[in-house]
């Protein structure tokens, strides 16, 4: 009977999985900057780590996961992660954070600073 994989083995090289095949263009559809979806791939250019919460703080929507499905659908690699977010009626609730990848916003920061 064979071990399990350790994290890194099973992550590959800096956490990401190894691949035989070519690497596709990275060439996300962008959103109009003015929709919540640009509103929302801006802050996470920004490096933000955004919950529902600061879409309820800044456009008064609480849709985050949404579209968030929507920019993904569109190519953008978002990653997301559970964050503890405790309640009195939920002590064991548990919220999505949501963020690029640093390697992404790199790219974009490249090809935007050639444009």
């Amino acid at each position: 009977m064979r071990k399990a994989p350790t994290h890194d083995q099973a992550h590959g090289a800096y956490g990401e999985q190894l691949s035989f095949l070519p690497t596709p263009e990275f060439s996300p559809k962008w959103p109009k900057h003015t929709t919540i979806a640009g509103i929302v791939l801006g802050g996470l250019l920004k490096g933000s780590f955004l919950d529902h919460q600061d879409l309820i703080n800044g456009v008064s929507s609480w849709r985050l996961a949404a579209y968030i499905n929507k920019l993904k659908n569109d190519g953008w690699p978002i990653q997301s992660m559970e964050k503890p977010a405790p309640s009195e009626q939920c002590p064991t609730r548990c919220i999505a954070l949501y963020a690029l990848p640093p390697a992404v916003i790199a790219k974009v920061q490249e090809v935007r600073g050639a444009a």
